[in-house]
């Protein structure tokens, strides 16, 4: 199901998007041909053209295609600018909107988009300064016009960028989308291995447990059966005593292949730990089945339900095993002494009496024996050695530090998945405050920098009427140039509204605001024939008529 999902979305979408193509199309050419008198047919042409190019190029080259766009829109808002055509158009780019958020959904990118469009702003202004040039505009009216730059330049940056950056931020949403559900699907598949994993923990922490605890218990049976041998009166008693200890021995045997089976096959529920007895306990029970054995203690005896009381019950349960098995008849000699924090406990044996001793295996496969005691102790942070207590010496010693609990971990640690999911979620937001931040805050920068500039340009057209009234008839113009601003009100923007009043016959006229504010204040004129000020006017405009 969910493949036939993918493959209809796979048809729609490409068919989705010539429709609506299709639609900007007919946008573009219905727009232009309702905009003039005439048919545009060399700009219309050149604006489907770029449309079509950029539709046949937005899915293999998503850059591509916007940069294809976005001239053909700038070359047609320029040339309607320096009214080289007549109607400056939108649908073009509503294209280059469209071309920007699917450029923003397919590619990463992002060098190529910010070059295109300050590429585009900085093509715009270079157009301006050259057509003010050729225009011969003067400072203030190249000023005024480069307010008309900064919003045209606002409507690339806004039709581009926003767009781009939405496509982006939904690009990044849709990846954490898919990884919320991989990680879901992920967690599962570690939920049902680390199941697996706890039950293989438990089967081999059981048959570790069987090992220590019924070995334990067969080799004080051997034990004891080895003294009744010794003791026996008859040879009927003696030998029955020595089928006792040969069939412990079996018996002991036997648990070995059991456990071994029970570590490969068992998928059982795992039973319920049970607390071991104190090191006291398990000494005495082994000196009541016949071991010559003996406790030295300093300090109380560790709790035996912690996790270091368990450990050093472990520790002195397997030598004393050893000892029975490997050096029968030998004293045996248990040393605990209880510290701040920690247990250091010692199992020394002198070696069968006759010399002799059976090869202790070094390490058993499965974790148990001396092997599994130095893991579960270094597990905890302490410390294991096992070994003769000196070269040509019969004896044996087992040794062991054993902190009261081992190193707990306090943090959980964050799988790789969830870890690359939070610092997408975290780029989700930061992308989401990106696209919403950068229009806004180059929207406020324009609409501050283009209010500004022409409140500056205002303030510096207006000559204070104090000045204008101290200015006679006659006055040289160097002196009045003095207290004239830095511009001068255009001509154009005054004979607009209303005719001038007639200027002296060969005197050339400049015009000044009388304050600064918005609608019409009145406009001085003041008109110089051969350096001298031959005539002062006071211009006064109305919204009606025009003037009064």
């Amino acid at each position: 199901m969910r493949e036939i999902r993918e493959r209809l979305r796979g048809w729609a979408r490409p068919a989705f998007e010539a429709v609506l193509w299709a639609l900007l199309g007919a946008l573009v050419a219905v727009e232009l041909f309702e905009s003039r008198e005439q048919p545009p047919f060399a700009e219309t042409l050149m604006l489907l053209l770029a449309l079509s190019v950029s539709a046949a190029l937005s899915r293999s080259f998503p850059l591509t295609s916007l940069g294809v766009m976005l001239t053909g829109a700038v070359v047609q808002m320029t040339a309607s600018v320096l009214l080289l055509v007549r109607t400056f158009v939108i649908s073009p780019w509503l294209a280059v909107a469209l071309l920007a958020l699917l450029a923003g959904l397919r590619s990463e990118r992002v060098r190529p988009v910010v070059t295109m469009v300050v590429a585009a702003c900085s093509f715009a202004f270079v157009l301006h300064l050259l057509s003010s040039l050729a225009l011969g505009h003067d400072i203030r009216t190249f000023l005024s016009d480069s307010v008309d730059w900064l919003g045209g330049a606002l409507g690339i940056i806004l039709s581009t960028l926003t767009p781009w950056l939405f496509g982006r931020y939904q690009r990044l949403h849709r990846r954490l989308w898919r990884g919320g559900w991989e990680i879901a699907e992920r967690m599962e598949r570690s939920r049902a291995a680390e199941a697996d994993r706890a039950r293989l923990r438990e089967r081999a922490r059981i048959a570790t447990r069987m090992h220590d605890s019924l070995g334990h218990d067969l080799a004080l049976i051997a034990v004891r059966a080895a003294a009744l041998e010794m003791s026996a009166q008859d040879d009927e008693q003696r030998g029955a005593a020595g089928e006792l200890r040969t069939a412990a021995h079996e018996a002991n045997l036997r648990l070995r292949e059991v456990i071994g089976v029970l570590r490969e096959n068992d998928d059982g529920d795992a039973a319920e730990r049970e607390a071991p007895e104190p090191v006291a306990t398990l000494v005495q029970r082994a000196a009541d089945a016949g071991m010559p054995v003996r406790l030295l203690r300093e300090g109380s005896d560790p709790d035996p339900a912690s996790q270091g009381g368990g450990a050093v019950h472990r520790v002195v349960q397997e030598a004393l095993t050893n000892a029975a098995k490997y050096a029968p008849g030998a004293e045996v000699t248990v040393r605990v002494v209880r510290e701040t924090g920690r247990t250091r406990v010692s199992v020394s044996d002198t070696g069968a009496p006759g010399g002799g001793r059976g090869a202790l295996p070094a390490r058993r496969e499965g974790g148990s024996g001396l092997a599994g005691l130095r893991s579960l102790v270094e597990d905890l942070g302490g410390g294991f050695d096992a070994g003769p207590e000196g070269e040509g010496s019969a004896g044996f010693t087992v040794r062991a530090t054993v902190p009261d609990s081992g190193d707990e971990v306090d943090e959980v640690e964050v799988s790789e998945a969830r870890r690359t999911h939070g610092e997408v979620r975290a780029r989700v937001r930061r992308r989401l405050a990106t696209a919403v931040a950068v229009p806004v805050s180059l929207g406020l920068g324009v609409l501050l920098l283009g209010s500004g500039l022409l409140t500056w340009i205002s303030v510096n057209t207006v000559l204070p009427p104090e000045q204008y009234a101290r200015l006679s008839v006659g006055d040289d113009r160097a002196r009045v140039e003095r207290v004239l601003p830095r511009f001068s009100y255009p001509e154009r923007s005054v004979s607009a509204r209303l005719p001038e009043p007639p200027a002296p016959s060969g005197a050339r006229c400049s015009f000044y605001l009388s304050r600064s504010e918005n609608g019409l204040p009145p406009v001085y004129r003041l008109c110089f024939e051969d350096g001298v000020l031959v005539a002062k006017d006071e211009i006064h405009r109305t919204e009606e008529t025009g003037a009064e």
